[in-house]
Protein backbone atom coordinates (compact mmCIF):
# COMPACT_ATOMS: atom_id res chain seq x y z
CA UNK A 1 0.00 0.00 0.00
CA UNK A 2 1.04 3.44 -0.54
CA UNK A 3 -0.26 5.16 2.41
CA UNK A 4 -1.06 3.75 6.01
CA UNK A 5 -5.00 2.73 5.20
CA UNK A 6 -5.18 3.51 9.14
CA UNK A 7 -3.61 7.02 8.51
CA UNK A 8 -5.78 8.05 6.08
CA UNK A 9 -8.91 7.21 7.68
CA UNK A 10 -7.68 9.03 11.17
CA UNK A 11 -7.00 12.11 8.78
CA UNK A 12 -10.30 12.65 7.27
CA UNK A 13 -10.22 9.46 5.00
CA UNK A 14 -14.16 7.50 4.36
CA UNK A 15 -14.25 3.86 2.61
CA UNK A 16 -16.46 3.94 -0.22
CA UNK A 17 -17.53 1.07 -1.90
CA UNK A 18 -17.85 0.38 -6.20
CA UNK A 19 -19.81 -1.87 -7.95
CA UNK A 20 -18.38 -3.38 -10.98
CA UNK A 21 -18.48 -1.14 -13.65
CA UNK A 22 -19.27 1.77 -11.42
CA UNK A 23 -17.35 4.98 -12.63
CA UNK A 24 -14.77 6.06 -9.46
CA UNK A 25 -13.16 9.22 -11.55
CA UNK A 26 -14.96 10.75 -14.21
CA UNK A 27 -12.80 12.22 -17.26
CA UNK A 28 -12.31 15.78 -18.41
CA UNK A 29 -13.30 16.65 -14.25
CA UNK A 30 -10.69 17.80 -11.73
CA UNK A 31 -9.11 15.46 -8.75
CA UNK A 32 -10.99 16.06 -5.83
CA UNK A 33 -9.62 13.03 -3.73
CA UNK A 34 -6.63 10.78 -3.05
CA UNK A 35 -8.19 7.58 -3.51
CA UNK A 36 -6.35 4.14 -2.48
CA UNK A 37 -7.31 0.81 -3.12
CA UNK A 38 -8.52 -1.35 -0.14
CA UNK A 39 -9.60 -4.26 -2.20
CA UNK A 40 -10.38 -4.18 -5.70
CA UNK A 41 -9.57 -3.40 -9.32
CA UNK A 42 -10.13 -0.61 -11.62
CA UNK A 43 -8.91 0.29 -14.78
CA UNK A 44 -7.85 3.69 -16.41
CA UNK A 45 -9.35 4.58 -19.75
CA UNK A 46 -10.40 6.27 -21.90
CA UNK A 47 -12.18 5.27 -25.44
CA UNK A 48 -11.28 6.41 -28.71
CA UNK A 49 -13.39 8.61 -31.50
CA UNK A 50 -13.05 5.01 -33.47
CA UNK A 51 -14.77 3.12 -30.39
CA UNK A 52 -10.67 1.51 -29.25
CA UNK A 53 -10.63 1.59 -25.11
CA UNK A 54 -6.77 2.71 -24.08
CA UNK A 55 -6.05 1.57 -20.78
CA UNK A 56 -3.51 3.76 -18.62
CA UNK A 57 -3.50 1.48 -15.89
CA UNK A 58 -5.36 -1.40 -13.53
CA UNK A 59 -4.45 0.22 -10.14
CA UNK A 60 -5.72 -2.74 -7.58
CA UNK A 61 -4.75 -3.36 -3.88
CA UNK A 62 -2.65 -1.23 -2.05
CA UNK A 63 -2.49 1.62 -5.05
CA UNK A 64 -3.68 4.28 -5.55
CA UNK A 65 -5.64 6.03 -8.68
CA UNK A 66 -4.16 9.37 -10.38
CA UNK A 67 -2.45 10.74 -7.58
CA UNK A 68 -0.45 12.73 -9.38
CA UNK A 69 -3.53 14.88 -10.59
CA UNK A 70 -3.98 16.34 -7.03
CA UNK A 71 -1.11 18.60 -7.55
CA UNK A 72 -2.50 20.27 -10.82
CA UNK A 73 -5.71 21.99 -11.96
CA UNK A 74 -5.45 19.56 -15.35
CA UNK A 75 -8.65 17.57 -15.89
CA UNK A 76 -8.53 13.75 -15.79
CA UNK A 77 -7.59 13.11 -19.24
CA UNK A 78 -9.02 9.37 -18.55
CA UNK A 79 -12.06 7.64 -16.50
CA UNK A 80 -11.15 5.03 -13.97
CA UNK A 81 -13.96 2.35 -13.32
CA UNK A 82 -14.13 -0.73 -10.96
CA UNK A 83 -13.69 -3.69 -12.79
CA UNK A 84 -14.51 -5.74 -9.88
CA UNK A 85 -16.60 -4.95 -6.50
CA UNK A 86 -14.09 -2.08 -5.17
CA UNK A 87 -13.43 -0.63 -1.13
CA UNK A 88 -11.42 2.71 -1.62
CA UNK A 89 -10.29 4.77 0.62
CA UNK A 90 -11.08 8.71 -0.50
CA UNK A 91 -9.38 11.82 1.38
CA UNK A 92 -10.83 15.13 0.40
CA UNK A 93 -7.83 17.01 -1.51
CA UNK A 94 -6.88 19.76 1.04
CA UNK A 95 -7.17 16.91 3.75
CA UNK A 96 -4.64 14.98 1.84
CA UNK A 97 -2.75 17.94 1.15
CA UNK A 98 -2.49 19.06 4.69
CA UNK A 99 -1.31 15.63 5.59
CA UNK A 100 1.58 14.79 3.72
CA UNK A 101 2.59 18.94 4.70
CA UNK A 102 1.98 17.30 8.50
CA UNK A 103 4.12 14.34 7.62
CA UNK A 104 6.70 14.65 4.56
CA UNK A 105 7.99 11.24 4.23
CA UNK A 106 4.69 10.56 2.95
CA UNK A 107 5.31 12.08 0.08
CA UNK A 108 8.58 10.15 -0.57
CA UNK A 109 6.21 7.15 -1.01
CA UNK A 110 3.70 8.84 -3.25
CA UNK A 111 6.68 10.45 -5.48
CA UNK A 112 8.26 6.67 -5.23
CA UNK A 113 4.66 4.98 -6.21
CA UNK A 114 4.84 8.22 -8.95
CA UNK A 115 8.01 7.12 -11.02
CA UNK A 116 7.02 3.34 -11.17
CA UNK A 117 3.91 4.54 -13.26
CA UNK A 118 5.83 7.09 -14.65
CA UNK A 119 8.43 3.77 -15.52
CA UNK A 120 5.54 1.82 -17.06
CA UNK A 121 4.11 4.55 -19.61
CA UNK A 122 7.93 5.67 -20.94
CA UNK A 123 8.22 1.84 -21.80
CA UNK A 124 4.63 2.04 -23.23
CA UNK A 125 5.88 5.25 -25.10
CA UNK A 126 9.10 2.97 -26.80
CA UNK A 127 6.70 0.03 -27.82
CA UNK A 128 5.31 3.03 -30.56
CA UNK A 129 8.69 2.39 -32.33
CA UNK A 130 8.55 -1.18 -32.54
CA UNK A 131 7.54 -3.23 -35.47
CA UNK A 132 5.93 -6.62 -34.50
CA UNK A 133 3.17 -6.80 -32.37
CA UNK A 134 5.77 -9.37 -30.00
CA UNK A 135 7.68 -7.08 -29.60
CA UNK A 136 5.30 -4.76 -27.78
CA UNK A 137 3.50 -7.82 -26.07
CA UNK A 138 7.31 -8.96 -25.34
CA UNK A 139 7.78 -5.41 -23.38
CA UNK A 140 4.62 -5.44 -21.36
CA UNK A 141 4.80 -8.80 -20.05
CA UNK A 142 8.55 -8.40 -19.52
CA UNK A 143 6.97 -5.20 -17.05
CA UNK A 144 4.17 -7.56 -15.91
CA UNK A 145 6.33 -10.16 -14.43
CA UNK A 146 8.90 -7.68 -13.20
CA UNK A 147 6.03 -5.49 -11.32
CA UNK A 148 4.53 -8.79 -9.56
CA UNK A 149 7.52 -11.22 -9.14
CA UNK A 150 10.43 -8.92 -8.55
CA UNK A 151 12.32 -10.78 -11.39
CA UNK A 152 11.52 -14.19 -10.18
CA UNK A 153 12.55 -16.90 -13.12
CA UNK A 154 9.69 -19.13 -12.47
CA UNK A 155 6.76 -18.84 -14.97
CA UNK A 156 4.23 -16.34 -13.58
CA UNK A 157 0.67 -16.82 -14.53
CA UNK A 158 -0.28 -13.16 -16.37
CA UNK A 159 -3.48 -12.11 -14.03
CA UNK A 160 -4.84 -9.84 -17.77
CA UNK A 161 -7.25 -10.93 -19.76
CA UNK A 162 -6.11 -10.90 -23.98
CA UNK A 163 -8.50 -7.61 -24.14
CA UNK A 164 -6.84 -5.59 -21.51
CA UNK A 165 -3.48 -6.92 -22.99
CA UNK A 166 -4.89 -5.11 -26.06
CA UNK A 167 -6.06 -2.10 -24.63
CA UNK A 168 -2.38 -2.06 -22.75
CA UNK A 169 -0.76 -2.10 -25.45
CA UNK A 170 -2.47 -0.47 -28.42
CA UNK A 171 -2.99 -3.73 -30.44
CA UNK A 172 -6.27 -5.54 -31.30
CA UNK A 173 -7.83 -8.25 -29.46
CA UNK A 174 -7.00 -10.33 -32.57
CA UNK A 175 -3.18 -9.61 -32.87
CA UNK A 176 -2.43 -10.36 -29.19
CA UNK A 177 -4.73 -13.62 -29.64
CA UNK A 178 -2.34 -14.55 -32.82
CA UNK A 179 0.72 -13.12 -31.13
CA UNK A 180 0.46 -15.33 -27.70
CA UNK A 181 -0.44 -18.48 -30.08
CA UNK A 182 2.79 -17.94 -31.97
CA UNK A 183 4.87 -16.96 -28.79
CA UNK A 184 3.32 -20.64 -27.33
CA UNK A 185 5.15 -21.78 -30.21
CA UNK A 186 8.11 -20.70 -30.17
CA UNK A 187 8.19 -21.89 -26.19
CA UNK A 188 7.95 -18.36 -25.26
CA UNK A 189 5.16 -18.21 -22.89
CA UNK A 190 2.96 -21.30 -21.74
CA UNK A 191 -1.10 -21.45 -22.25
CA UNK A 192 -2.42 -23.67 -19.23
CA UNK A 193 -6.12 -23.91 -19.29
CA UNK A 194 -6.56 -20.36 -20.98
CA UNK A 195 -4.26 -18.42 -19.19
CA UNK A 196 -0.90 -17.16 -19.83
CA UNK A 197 2.23 -18.02 -17.97
CA UNK A 198 5.23 -16.43 -18.92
Amino acid sequence: MIICENLLLQNGGEVIEYRANECIVEEATCAKYYLQIIKGTAKMNSVHFDGKEYFYGLPFNGHCIAESYLFTDKKYPFSAIAISDCKIIRVEKNQFIQLIENIPSLLVNLYAYTAERIHYKNLMLSTLGCVTSQERLTILLDYIKEFYTLNDTRPFIIPYTRQQLASLTGLTIESVIRTVKRMESRNLLSIVNGKIFY
